[in-house]
């Protein structure tokens, strides 16, 4: 057996989490770029994407987290207790994993960069099954005509911090197949204030969040032996 220490998140500027991950079993290497132009920006400062990577067996149901951004994990928000409409699905999510990892090990500082890529193990009772991707994504103060900065709240377009809301993509692979290359698809948003955990799929009144990432790839890798 080989076993190897990579970095869940290899990024630059950005503190990295180091799990380790046996490249000779079956993994995930999942890489995304996002686009730097789509970030609003505060007192001069970038406002990086807060965003979730989980998997889902869909014949099983079960679900387990690949990685979280540090304040999402965490919940330690800036003037904030919590922030329910960071990632609204992915704390469902959460709350219904089986056998939830502690949090500090699937946590990372928010990148503060472009390009990241992030491994992750398959356990065994995901292997030979179909399994969904998902990818939720949320630059907050991301307002658009809809999502208005000066709506009040009760107003259509209330969005409190929030602007758009949080975008997921999906894709689905076979584990203990043959190895694959797939690109994940926007299928639909979460709630804007984070009231519930559904994933709505209406998207006729998302903008400009559309294009918060720049390139996602999700590879499934069988191992060395």
């Amino acid at each position: 057996m080989i076993g190897v220490s990579l970095l869940l998140c290899i990024s630059c500027g950005s503190k990295a989490i180091k799990q380790e991950i046996d490249l000779s079993k079956p993994h995930l290497k999942i890489t995304v770029g996002f686009n730097a132009e789509a970030y609003k920006s505060l007192f001069l400062k970038k406002l990086y994407p807060t965003y979730a990577i989980w998997a889902e067996n869909k014949k099983t149901g079960e679900v387990r987290t690949i990685y979280i951004t540090g304040k999402a994990g965490t919940g330690e928000w800036m003037m904030a207790d919590e922030r329910p409409s960071s990632v609204p699905v992915w704390y469902g999510v959460k709350k219904k994993e089986k056998e939830a990892a502690p949090v500090d090990s699937i946590t990372g500082a928010t990148p503060s960069g472009e390009m990241f890529t992030h491994y992750w193990q398959i356990p065994q009772s995901m292997m030979n099954a179909r399994i969904d991707i998902y990818l939720e994504v949320n630059a907050s103060f991301d307002y658009n005509e809809f999502y208005r900065e000066e709506a009040k709240e009760g107003e259509p377009g209330y969005s409190d911090v929030n602007g758009q809301p949080s975008l997921i993509w999906m894709a689905t692979i076979e584990a203990g197949k043959k190895e694959i290359t797939v690109n994940p698809k926007l299928i639909g948003h979460g709630h804007v204030l984070g009231e519930n955990h559904e994933i709505n799929r209406d998207l006729s009144k998302i903008t400009t969040a559309k294009s918060i990432f720049r390139h996602v790839d999700i590879s499934y890798v069988s191992g060395s032996k």
